[in-house]
């Protein structure tokens, strides 16, 4: 909708800029996605893409570059390479390969479902929104019959371990509320319009869920073998509790490594959390068993045994699952 409503605004902004003698260069923009992958830990998008600009000829043709110099705002390139550039009519056309490390902003709140949204941004650097306009080449999408969720994106993308859930062109601008230094500008608030690619990701997470759930399940289990021991045993199911504890802490940092520092839980972290809870509860019960034992109530030392083997693992599955379904359906 906001789309409509801008492009509905830039369409009058150039019948009024006819009338005025001013008409902006409406420069198509298309890109064609051939591989993605992600660094979780960097908040970052390698994406190895295939582009192409458009444009009208310009009256002044001496430095057609300028007009299609385009600045990639959120990342580095580590290669673009122009392929083609001629005239086609009264238009201008370039084509070229490009790959780049492209910075996202992203929430591992569901981690590992999380869902991501990758970018691409382009911005003119020199020309403002009065002389330029990036749009996406809507004709070519079109013509290709693509369907709009998936405007440039290759049928046989590689994307490492994601699966790609739609794409979408954003058309917009940026105010920049200074002068860059230049004593010649007069007032330090430029506008410059920007096209923002926009990559819909979702993670193949079975094998994440595999990576850190297995291992899990074994830690836990030394834990929960503390309602199978005899009362008496204390020192021995002291040692069981503690050492899962210790294991489980040691693999958290080693699946938290994969992430960057974050100020909120992951999915993950929650189901370690739930963990360490209940291998604490286990101990707790274990010594308090111990002393219904040995004050000669033996009757209710083993009900709370027996209830143990019974609620220990119904908490740790449930809360695990209720924690995997909630974070998948978010």
């Amino acid at each position: 909708m906001r789309n409509l409503v801008f492009y509905v605004a830039l369409s009058v902004s150039m019948i009024v800029g006819k009338l005025f003698g001013a008409t902006p260069i409406r420069l198509n923009v298309g890109i064609y996605v051939r591989s993605v992958s992600m660094n979780n830990k960097e908040q970052q998008a390698i994406i190895d893409l295939y582009y192409w600009y458009r444009f009208k000829m310009p009256e002044d043709t001496s430095d057609l570059s300028s007009y299609y110099n385009l600045e990639i705002t959120n990342g580095d390139l580590l290669f673009n390479d122009i392929q083609e550039e001629k005239v086609i009519g009264d238009a201008y056309y370039v084509s070229g390969h490009m790959k780049g490390v492209f910075h996202f902003v992203a929430d591992y709140e569901n981690y590992p479902f999380d869902k991501q949204k990758l970018m691409i941004q382009f911005e003119h650097p020199t020309f403002e929104v009065g002389d330029i306009v990036l749009v996406p080449d809507q004709a070519s999408y079109l013509k290709c019959k693509a369907h709009p969720d998936m405007w440039g994106l290759s049928k046989n993308l590689k994307a490492d371990g994601l699966f790609i859930r739609k794409s979408e062109f954003v058309v917009g601008e940026r105010v920049y509320e200074t002068d860059f230094g230049d004593p010649n500008i007069e007032e330090p608030n430029s506008t410059y319009g920007n096209l923002t690619y926009f990559i819909y990701v979702s993670r193949d997470f079975l094998p994440y869920v595999l990576k850190f759930m297995l291992p899990l399940i074994i830690i836990v289990s030394l834990a929960y073998l503390v309602f199978y021991i005899p009362a008496e045993s204390l020192d021995l199911a002291a040692g069981l509790t503690v050492t899962s504890l210790l294991a489980g802490i040691a693999f958290q940092w080693t699946v938290s490594d994969d992430l960057p520092e974050v100020g909120y839980l992951t999915c993950v972290d929650k189901i370690f959390y739930l963990s360490y809870v209940l291998i604490m509860l286990a101990m707790a019960q274990t010594v308090w068993t111990y002393h219904l034992e040995i004050n000669g109530n033996k009757k209710l030392s083993d009900f709370l045994e027996i209830a143990g083997r019974w609620v220990f693992p119904l908490a740790f599955f449930g809360g695990s699952l209720y924690y995997m379904i909630s974070s998948f359906y978010r």
